[in-house]
C-alpha cells in the first residue's frame, strides 16, 4: 500500500511541485521573465534548507545555488549529515548586509562623482 502525499501547506505558504524528478518550491505569481518572490522571507528563522528546497524558494537551480555561493551572492552552507543546508535566517540576513554594502557604495561613488563635478 503506497503512502498518501498530503498536502498541509496553507494558501500563503509556497507550493510544492515536481520538477525534474526533485521536489522545489514554486514562487507564487510567477513570470516567465522573471519574479519577485518573498517565500524565503515567509519561513521562520531556524528554517533549514537543502540546496534544492533553496533554489526552488529563490526560483534557480541547485547549480546557480552553488554559482551564487562561489561569487559570494549567498553564504556558505553548513554541512549537516553530508548534506549542505542553509537557515532561512541566515541567508535573509546575507543578503541585507549585501544590500546595505552596495547602498553604501553607491553613495560613495554618487559623493565622488559630485566632487569631481564641482
Amino acid at each position: 500500500m503506497e503512502k498518501e502525499n498530503l498536502n498541509l501547506q496553507t494558501p500563503d505558504e509556497p507550493v510544492l511541485k515536481e520538477e525534474r524528478g526533485e521536489d522545489a518550491i514554486k514562487p507564487p505569481d510567477t513570470e516567465e521573465s522573471g519574479f519577485l518572490t518573498d517565500a524565503l522571507a515567509l519561513l521562520p528563522a531556524k528554517t533549514i534548507l537543502d540546496e534544492t528546497r533553496l533554489a526552488g524558494v529563490l526560483g534557480v537551480t541547485p547549480r546557480t545555488i552553488r554559482r551564487m555561493v562561489s561569487r559570494f551572492e549567498l553564504p556558505p552552507p553548513v554541512s549537516l549529515a553530508g548534506r549542505s543546508v542553509w537557515l532561512a535566517g541566515r541567508v535573509i540576513a546575507y543578503i541585507e548586509a549585501a544590500a546595505e554594502r552596495a547602498e553604501r557604495a553607491a553613495k560613495e561613488r554618487a559623493r565622488k562623482i559630485s566632487e569631481y563635478r564641482a
